[in-house]
């Protein structure tokens, strides 16, 4: 989902305790009736290969004044080790009116496809997941990218988020040829930052690092992953290096999660891994190259992965918790979605 949203005036993420007490959602008191929680309704989740989110409405059954709600937000795109991170579990009790409409948003999950040359697009949701670029139309055969970013899950009265579960950042990864082992490197789970990746020649010493891309918290964008390093070992020569530092993550509610980033020389490119959405976009991870020679030219490129989007739970939940669900891709091309569930 695109477009600017209504900020409510106290916005809080959670810190590991219940809150106090639940706040009328809604300006006329209903009677009081005790909840059964013997009913559920599950929101409409977006397809393994769609990056498009769910927008429904959910209207309150009659008789109905407090519903249990379980929000999740969407995987990152990754393959293998380099697995995508996370989306965000955030859930709790809500006091509501008979006939009030909730606004039901589900993330669609990030994907990873490795030697693709067209972009790949983040999940959509109440903040998208970052994209992974298009490969130049010329260049290098030598190619990898990370996965892209998943989107954010939200529960809104009105333009007003009441929940918000950020997406999971998408796994890096590596590109190598000659005497070179790449490492994977994981998506962040949401809230937290994406692993770091390194490419090591024959002779265990370290030539290309790159960083991990930053968490949004708090409505605070990630800040895009450091440049990586380059260590030159001994008795080679190097021809070509090119470091990236990552795109941060937007800010605010139904934040977008940083783009990848390009690293590329004659030889090797690669893609780092995309941010997450959420309450708080998290950003990309770092990019590094390089390419040495020998006896023969060799090179190495490296994708770190990117942050996790961060999460938002209003005061009018009450008893609110915040966990992981446990939806990072891990199989080329696939997209795990988010997930609402209302219990009434």
């Amino acid at each position: 989902m695109t477009g600017s949203e209504s900020t409510p005036a106290r916005r809080h993420v959670l810190k590991g305790a219940a809150w106090a007490a639940p706040v009328a959602l809604a300006a006329t008191a209903a009677p009081a009736i005790a909840a059964s929680f013997e009913r559920t309704y599950t929101a409409p989740r977006p397809a393994l290969t769609s990056a498009q989110a769910s927008d429904t409405t959910w209207t309150v059954p009659t008789g109905v004044t407090r519903v249990r709600v379980q929000v999740e937000g969407a995987g990152g795109g990754g393959i293998d080790q380099s697995q995508g991170g996370a989306g965000a579990r955030v859930s709790g009790e809500i006091a509501v009116t008979p006939g009030q409409p909730l606004r039901l948003i589900v993330g669609a999950g990030g994907s990873r496809q490795r030697t693709s040359a067209t972009a790949i697009v983040g999940g959509g949701g109440y903040g998208k997941g970052g994209d992974s670029p298009a490969f130049p139309s010329t260049g290098t055969t030598n190619r990898s990218r990370g996965g892209s970013g998943g989107g954010a899950s939200a529960i809104l009265l009105g333009n007003t988020p009441v929940i918000v579960a950020g997406g999971g950042g998408g796994g890096g990864g590596s590109a190598t040829s000659g005497a070179f082992t790449g490492m994977q490197a994981r998506g962040g789970n949401a809230l937290a930052s994406g692993s770091d990746g390194t490419a090591t020649a024959n002779d265990s010493t370290t030539n290309v690092l790159a960083r991990g891309g930053r968490a949004g918290t708090n409505g605070t964008a990630g800040t895009g992953g450091p440049a990586g390093t380059v260590a030159v070992a001994s008795g080679t020569t190097e021809n070509a290096r090119n470091l990236v530092v990552g795109n941060s993550g937007g800010a605010g509610f139904n934040a977008a999660g940083g783009n990848g980033v390009q690293s590329a020389t004659t030889l090797s490119l690669h893609v780092s891994g995309s941010g997450g959405g959420g309450y708080g976009g998290g950003s990309a991870g770092s990019s590094s190259l390089r390419v040495t020679r020998v006896l023969s030219e060799r090179a190495a490129s490296q994708g770190a992965g990117g942050g996790g989007g961060g999460s938002y739970l209003s005061p009018a939940v009450l008893g609110g918790t915040m966990g992981l669900a446990s939806n990072g891709a891990n199989v080329e091309g696939q997209r795990i979605a988010g997930s609402i569930t209302i219990t009434y």
